[in-house]
């Protein structure tokens, strides 16, 4: 069921923002670059980024509970991996 509730809508941005926000802000001192981790975060941040900017540009009026939930558990998993996308998505690593 989609709404037009406007706290819907604000809880949803803000928890895409924050997602966005701390995949961002990434940085392990001393590590070496996965290309692979490194291109699923570009194209996650991208995927999430869309909504703030909907919203910024008052295209994103609806949200969903299912999407709301979806991406507070998202959100939870990216900020207890500390915004590590190898950590969160280690079953996608290429084996060598």
């Amino acid at each position: 069921m989609v709404t037009n509730d406007l706290l819907m809508v604000w809880a949803n941005v803000s928890i895409c923002t924050a997602i966005v926000l701390r995949l961002m802000l990434f940085h392990k001192p001393g590590a070496r670059d996965q290309k692979w981790a490194s291109w699923l975060a570009y194209l996650i941040i991208l995927a999430y980024a869309t909504v703030p900017f909907r919203f910024f540009f008052d295209t994103y009026t609806h949200a969903s509970w299912s999407s709301i939930t979806f991406n507070l558990i998202f959100c939870g998993t990216v900020y207890r991996a500390k915004g590590n996308v190898a950590l969160i998505f280690a079953v996608l690593k290429p084996d060598k």
